[in-house]
């Protein structure tokens, strides 16, 4: 519904390179009424992947 997949996420990192943007950060929402601890559990491991994906952007 709202932000980027995974996979668009990787191509932003790469146009951001491209770009010579500094990535600082990532953000996500999970929604204000989630009470489901799995659900933050994801979006912090996806959030992970997108700062280790970006890591990877900038060693190339």
């Amino acid at each position: 519904k709202f932000g980027a997949t995974l996979k668009t996420s990787r191509l932003l990192l790469e146009r951001a390179k491209e770009l010579d943007l500094a990535i600082v950060g990532v953000s996500f929402h999970v929604g204000s009424g989630c009470t489901d601890p799995e659900t933050f559990v994801q979006a912090i491991s996806d959030a992970r992947c997108v700062l280790n994906s970006a890591s990877i952007c900038i060693c190339l």
